[in-house]
Formats: structure tokens, C-alpha cells, sequence
């Protein structure tokens, strides 16, 4: 399936939102909605589609500020069970933001365990449950495009120091993505697109993950 992919750097913490836009038709998929309502918009309006799918990689506020604000009557809002709660209650990340936006409203889908291969709408894709970063963080497979959140950056790999965070956890979740047979090319959620393969032979975090 042939995807239209535009990144649109978003908020104060600088988030990757990414829109995607399959084949001939309107209905986008939006990862990661973290802020600048009007940008985001912009953005769809000239690609000619709306958010039909709103998929967050995990709940921190700076990859779901947009959220409210961008869903309309045609949008599903989907995210791991283990992070629905942070559309709820804020997250101590957030203190650096004047505004309290809680609670947001709850999530149309929220992916379980036993989710990988996945339907919504018209939009099929993984999901790979990826904890340390977040109890609920996930990365989101379509195709030959592999969007890791705050899990797996361009050399880096998310900090595991916030609540909910854990560094054993992230460690098996890089050991995972480091199997992931092939290449995919990987689009964090801050920072600039890389590839797993060269992820795999640069990324000091993932190596170490494996015991290389």
C-alpha cells in the first residue's frame, strides 16, 4: 500500500506528529498529535484528508496536548491500556506547562497485550508493545515504516527516569525491535527518521541490549 508521509514538528519539546495518508484516500492517519492544533491542520487541509485514526505511541502530554482538539464525530483515538489512564490524570512531566487540559476524553480503542496485527477502520497496521520508556509504550508498524515514539530515537533511545518508566523494560523492548527481521525505516517521536538497520549497527543502547 503506497503512503503519503508528512512529519510536522510540534509543542514545545520539539514532538514528531506524523500524517499519513493511504493511497487516493481522505481519511489520515495521525500519530502523535503533541500540540499546535492549527499547524496540524494546515498541514491536512493541504493534503486533502481528516483524521480519521489518531494513534498515540504512548500518553505523555507533549504527544497528545492536540488530541480534543483535532478529533471530530469521524475520529477514533487509539492507545495502550497500560497509558489510557494519562488521557485522564496528568502526568508529572507536565508541570512545565502553564494550562491543565485534563482530563481529555477517553480513547475509542485501546490496544491490549494480545493486539499486534490490527485493523481500524480502513487502516491495517502492528502494534508492538514496547514498555520502558511508558508502561504502555508502543510503536506502530505500517508497512515498511516503523514510527517508535520515545522507545527507539536516531542513536538514542527514550529516558526511563519518568514514572512508569523502567530500564529493564526498555532494554528488552530494544532487544525486540533489534529482531524485527528486515529493515524498516524508524520515525521517533523527536529527532531526525533513521533506518534499524543502522540502528542496529550505531545505536550504543540497542547493542548494549543485545550484548554487543
Amino acid at each position: 500500500m503506497h503512503y503519503n508521509l508528512k512529519k510536522v514538528e510540534v509543542g514545545r519539546l520539539d514532538t514528531n506528529c506524523y500524517i499519513l495518508k493511504q493511497g487516493d484516500s481522505r481519511a489520515a492517519v495521525v500519530i502523535d498529535p503533541g500540540d499546535d492544533f492549527i499547524l496540524i491542520k494546515s498541514v491536512m487541509h493541504d493534503m486533502d484528508v481528516y483524521p480519521a485514526l489518531i494513534l498515540l505511541t504512548h500518553g505523555h502530554f507533549d504527544h497528545i496536548l492536540a488530541v480534543d482538539r483535532l478529533r471530530t464525530e469521524k475520529t477514533l483515538v487509539a492507545i495502550h491500556s497500560l497509558d489510557a489512564h494519562m488521557l485522564k490524570e496528568r502526568d508529572l512531566i507536565s508541570g512545565i506547562l502553564k494550562e491543565n487540559p485534563w482530563p481529555f476524553k477517553a480513547p475509542d480503542v485501546v490496544f491490549g497485550e494480545k493486539d499486534r496485527h490490527v485493523t481500524v477502520g480502513e487502516h491495517s497496521f502492528e502494534v508492538i508493545h514496547t514498555p520502558g520508556h511508558t508502561e504502555g509504550s508502543v510503536c506502530y508498524l505500517f508497512d515498511d515504516m516503523l514510527f517508535t515514539g520515545d522507545t527507539l530515537f536516531k542513536g538514542g533511545m527514550g529516558r526511563t527516569d519518568f514514572r512508569g518508566g523502567d530500564i529493564n523494560k526498555m532494554m528488552a523492548s530494544l532487544r525486540l525491535l533489534y529482531s524485527m527481521p528486515g529493515d524498516y525505516g524508524v520515525y521517533p517521536g523527536h529527532d531526525r527518521e533513521t533506518t534499524l538497520s543502522d540502528e542496529r549497527l550505531t545505536n550504543v543502547y540497542m547493542r548494549k541490549a543485545v550484548g554487543k
